[in-house]
C-alpha cells in the first residue's frame, strides 16, 4: 500500500474555494487512476504511468520476460467514493492461459514456487511413486524457447501425450522412480537404447528470490506524478463547474 499526502500536493497559493471542497475526491480519483494506469485526458501519462513503469523494470530485473509478463498487470479504477487503485498480477488457471500472477508474485515477494505444468505430470494416471505436491525442476534435456529461455506450451503438451509404456512402437515418456540405481523420481524419456533420460526431476520444494522490486517501482512513479495531475484536474474540474453554473 502506498500512502499519499493529499494536502502537501495542493496548491498553497490558490484560493480555496467551496468548488474546490465539492471537485477535491473526484480529482483525486483522477490523478490516482492518471498516474496508476494514465489517462487520454493528460497527455503522456500513460508513459508516466506506474503500469509502464512495471513493464519497463520487468526487462531490467527479470530474465527475457515474455511481452506478457512485461505487461502481466492490472489496476483497478479509483472512484471518488473509494480513492483506491489496487495493482495486482493478471493470473491465469493451470492449462488455461499463461499465469502472470504465479511467475511475478514469486519473483517480488519470493518463497515457494506453486505447481505449474508440475501438476499435469504429477497427477498423471501412469505416475508412480511422485508425491502429489511434488515441483518438476527440468532438466538440460528439455526443448527451451531460444529467445525467452522457458519451456514452451507446446513443449510441455507434446511430453504429455508421449506418456506411456516406452516401447519403441508406442509413447516413450515415463513418469515415476526409476527401478535400481539412486535416480530420483521424475518424468524420464526413454531412448532407443533403452536408457532412461531424465526431462523433469521431482523435489519437496523450490523457492523463488524475490529480485523485483515493484513496489518501490509503482511508488517512485505514482509519488512523482500524483501531485502534478492532481493540481491540474481540479483546476479544470473547479474551472469546468463555475463555467457550467455561468453559462
Amino acid at each position: 500500500m502506498i500512502k499519499l499526502d493529499i494536502k502537501s500536493e495542493l496548491d498553497i497559493g490558490a484560493k480555496w474555494t467551496n468548488q474546490h471542497t465539492k471537485q477535491l475526491a473526484f480529482s483525486i480519483s483522477q490523478a490516482i487512476n492518471a498516474s496508476v494506469q494514465g489517462s487520454k485526458f493528460i497527455p503522456g501519462s500513460k508513459q508516466k504511468s506506474a503500469l509502464n513503469g512495471l513493464a519497463g523494470s520487468s526487462r531490467r530485473y527479470l530474465d527475457r520476460p515474455k511481452p506478457s509478463t512485461q505487461k502481466g498487470f492490472r489496476a483497478t479504477i479509483a472512484k471518488k467514493s473509494t480513492l483506491t487503485s489496487v495493482i495486482k498480477p493478471k493470473d491465469g488457471k493451470i492449462g488455461k492461459g499463461y499465469d502472470q500472477n504465479r511467475y511475478l508474485s514469486g519473483n517480488i515477494l519470493g518463497g515457494q514456487r506453486k505447481q505449474k505444468y508440475d501438476a499435469l505430470f504429477v497427477n498423471h494416471p501412469t505416475a508412480t511413486n511422485i508425491p502429489t505436491g511434488a515441483k518438476l525442476v527440468p532438466t538440460a534435456n528439455v526443448k527451451r524457447d531460444k529467445r525467452y529461455g522457458n519451456i514452451t506450451r507446446r513443449t510441455i503438451d507434446t511430453i504429455y501425450k508421449s506418456v506411456g509404456t516406452g516401447n519403441r512402437s508406442g509413447n516413450n515418456i515415463f513418469i515415476g522412480k526409476p527401478q535400481g540405481g539412486n535416480r530420483p523420481a521424475g518424468v524420464y524419456r526413454r531412448e532407443r537404447n533403452f536408457k532412461l533420460r531424465a526431462l523433469f526431476i521431482a523435489v519437496n520444494s523450490t523457492n523463488y528470490n524475490a529480485i523485483f522490486p515493484a513496489k518501490k517501482v509503482v511508488e517512485d512513479k505514482v509519488k512523482s506524478t500524483f501531485g502534478l495531475y492532481l493540481r491540474k484536474q481540479l483546476q479544470t474540474n473547479v474551472s469546468r463547474e463555475i463555467k457550467r453554473k455561468n453559462s
